[in-house]
């Protein structure tokens, strides 16, 4: 990500380099799949939010009391809309008020975690971290396995999406004042803020609460204060909770504009999501979406989505790895370096299928698919030196970040986002599988015919985007310079 926001300091993130990268068809797929990350997900934790406000009024409530149901009830919950909605007029307001909004709030946030480090630290008890990996519950009666190694690796499939700022940081490069060179640096040091808060955090937490506990309250960290006895700490993170939720999703909400925005401008989807006001602002895209998505937050449960969200966000960051490893060989060696990626991903996809369904999760011994996955990794290894030494790359500018280790460390991040794929259930790969789909079906329906390489390069330059594009270009934009770059040496050369 640190090297294809350097090359594409556009909006639009994983979009932007699947188009700059793998071609249309694929960008349209990564733009849906960030709707589930971006939009999805904010309407999702708003109605989170709401829960959790209806649990604080419901404990100032006598036992069995429905009073508070109304708030966020299983069918409709309307905490959880005017959340969504009030995050909407925020970016309806403009960028500028948001971004001293996010910068007050996220401060608070950082400063609760801290506390629930510092005061989960002090109220830990060291035998509740024995054993430290808990000995391996297998799956049954359709609940998903429990600690080991595979429980630990279906958590963190579950809880990737905590993990996505990075990505976001990305989506809003067109904000940026220089973002070849702040846009790398602010993706480390979210990734590094990031792992060493929910890190420190998930370990206060499990120092509190022994693994074979069943609170009252569930795993949640005001219970494992409430726990140990710490009753104001838990009422401190209550207030932080409620409190600080809605930024996250703000911030989230924030960049679904922008990738539909970029999507409209290479017109793969309507003009209307393109459109920008006077002072810049995408005030029609985010007025739409911001509709839809809060009648989403109003209506549709979210229990059975949240890994829906995370498979989305682990196949858009297979297909900008597959972008870095074509953008850095295609110029020398363009047909076999598309066909060595397209194998490699595939590969390493069934190899770790094959390891975790027919292997990892047998009840039956099944040394055949262990061995299958192991000659399979064997050949994405293979594969990875292949294109090392027959696909050579390009220098890239000198004052570009460059990822070291290409094509390995992406193949490694390929493979190992494959794993974390197939711990989900069926019925969340078919849900995925499914919206995409829906994504090809709406390419083939609109983008393939009003997209901007069918349109004509002529078209691209003598059209001129304001607002956003003005000040960051988008993708097409970008291509239309390089268009034009070309087109003025082969006249100059004509001329000589």
């Amino acid at each position: 990500y640190m090297e294809m926001s350097s090359i594409v300091p556009s909006s639009g993130s994983t979009y932007a380099y699947s188009y700059y990268g793998l071609g249309e068809l694929p960008a349209v797929v990564a733009g849906w799949l960030l709707t589930l990350e971006y939009g999805i997900c904010a309407a999702g934790v708003a109605r989170s939010w709401a829960g959790k406000v209806q649990e604080w009024v419901q404990e100032g409530l006598p036992s069995g009391s429905t009073k508070a149901d109304w708030l966020n009830d299983s069918s409709a919950s309307f905490l959880g809309a005017v959340c969504m909605g009030v995050c909407v007029i925020i970016v309806l307001a403009g960028i500028r008020f948001g971004k001293y909004f996010i910068n007050v709030v996220t401060t608070i946030k950082i400063c609760v975690v801290l506390f629930i480090i510092i005061v989960g630290f002090i109220a830990t008890k060291p035998e509740n971290f024995s054993p430290f990996v808990p000995s391996l519950i297998p799956a049954s009666d359709g609940n998903p396995a429990q600690f080991g190694v595979q429980g630990i690796m279906l958590g963190a499939s579950q809880a990737f999406f905590g993990y996505t700022g990075f990505d976001e940081v990305c989506c809003m490069a067109a904000e940026a004042k220089d973002p070849r060179r702040i846009v790398p640096r602010a993706v480390i040091g979210v990734i590094l803020g990031t792992a060493f808060l929910s890190g420190f955090a998930s370990l206060a937490l499990s120092g509190m609460i022994p693994y074979n506990a069943n609170p009252e309250n569930g795993f949640y960290f005001s219970a494992g204060f409430q726990y140990e006895g710490y009753n104001w700490a838990a009422t401190v993170v209550h207030i932080g909770e409620v409190c600080t939720m809605p930024i996250v999703v703000l911030v989230s909400f924030l960049a679904q504009p922008r990738v539909l925005y970029a999507m409209s401008v290479d017109g793969l989807c309507p003009e209307i999501f393109g459109r920008v006001d006077k002072k810049g602002n995408l005030f029609w895209n985010t007025l739409t979406t911001g509709i839809f998505f809060t009648i989403i937050a109003l209506l549709v449960p979210f229990d059975y989505l949240w890994n829906l969200v995370s498979l989305g966000i682990l196949i858009g960051f297979n297909m900008t790895n597959s972008a870095l490893i074509l953008t850095r060989t295609r110029d020398s060696s363009s047909r076999i370096a598309y066909k060595l990626t397209g194998a490699l991903v595939a590969v390493s996809c069934l190899s770790m299928f094959l390891f975790q369904k027919g292997y990892v999760i047998s009840t039956e011994p099944a040394t055949g698919y262990l061995v299958a996955s192991m000659i399979l990794v064997g050949m994405v290894v293979i594969l990875s030196l292949v294109i090392y030494y027959k696909c050579p790359q390009n220098q890239g500018k000198p004052n570009l970040y460059r990822a070291p280790w290409v094509p390995f460390v992406p193949a490694l991040a390929i493979t190992a986002n494959w794993y974390l794929i197939a711990q989900m259930g069926s019925r969340d790969i078919g849900l995925a599988c499914g919206w995409i789909v829906l994504a090809i079906i709406s390419y083939f329906l609109y983008g393939y015919r009003y997209s901007a390489g069918k349109t004509g390069w002529q078209a691209m330059l003598n059209h001129t985007y304001t607002g956003l594009n003005a000040i960051r270009p988008s993708l097409t934009s970008q291509i239309a310079e390089q268009k034009e770059n070309i087109l003025g040496v082969k006249l100059l050369n004509a001329q000589t």
